[in-house]
């Protein structure tokens, strides 16, 4: 399966070539929707071959361009049903806390690079999305060998897609990068779903993990770095 990374160190943003056109993980935050075509256009990718969108979770880092690229394509965006609400809203929730010291540290300190509010523009997809609320496997039934993993915890609709090949996109349950401890994500909505979700991506015999932060990384990490879970204390 072809993967292309258009992102950057901020926001990864994952291009999957699928048996029915290119599938788009995730948008980045407001303001980015011209450098994403830049990006397109590098690997020669027309953004009308955009088939799906698949957004892993409703945070402004992740959905802040989504309005601007589903009216540039017509491609069929695929949310969690607790993400419509959220994105109605035009902000993240500020639900549970950071993972450590350093992550509160990072946290904070986004209010010097204009992100600390955690806005984006809101957009009604109720009408307009495939709403996963976990029954079914809309890619799969498309003739696209992705399966849709539920991974809550970082937020409560948070979702992860993992190909035939071991290739797991788990959004943010999970991180490789500053200020990262340990593959760990910087905010927790809810630390005993978290910990749930690194157990289904344990089971899910993935080989690589794909984050929306930071470079891939074995799959075995999560492993390694599980026990460290139980040690975290949300602040």
């Amino acid at each position: 399966m072809k993967i292309i990374n258009i992102g950057n160190r901020i926001v990864n943003n994952y291009l999957i070539l699928t048996p029915k056109g290119w599938l788009a993980i995730d948008t980045g935050y407001a303001g980015g929707f011209k450098r994403f075509v830049n990006g397109l256009a590098s690997h020669s990718i027309d953004i009308f071959n955009i088939k799906f969108i698949f957004l892993t979770h409703a945070h402004d880092d992740h959905a802040g361009f989504l309005g601007e690229l589903m009216n540039a394509t017509q491609a069929q965006l695929i949310v969690h049903d607790h993400a419509v609400k959220r994105l109605l809203s035009g902000h993240n929730q500020r639900i549970g806390g950071c993972s450590g010291t350093l992550a509160k540290i990072f946290v904070n300190s986004m209010v010097l690079f204009g992100k600390g509010k955690h806005e984006f523009p809101p957009i009604d997809v109720s009408k307009k999305a495939i709403i996963w609320d976990g029954t079914n496997q809309p890619l799969i039934e498309r003739g696209i060998p992705l399966k849709i993993l539920s991974l809550p915890g970082h937020t409560s609709d948070s979702i992860g897609l993992l190909s035939k090949d071991g290739e797991l996109f788990c959004g943010d349950a999970a991180m490789n990068g500053f200020p990262s401890v340990k593959r760990n994500i910087i905010w927790i909505e809810n630390l005993e779903d978290y910990r749930n979700s690194w157990d289904t991506m344990i089971k899910a015999n993935a080989k690589t993990i794909f984050p929306s932060h930071g470079k891939s990384f074995p799959s075995t990490d999560l492993e390694k770095y599980y026990p460290y879970l139980q040690e975290i204390v949300l602040r």
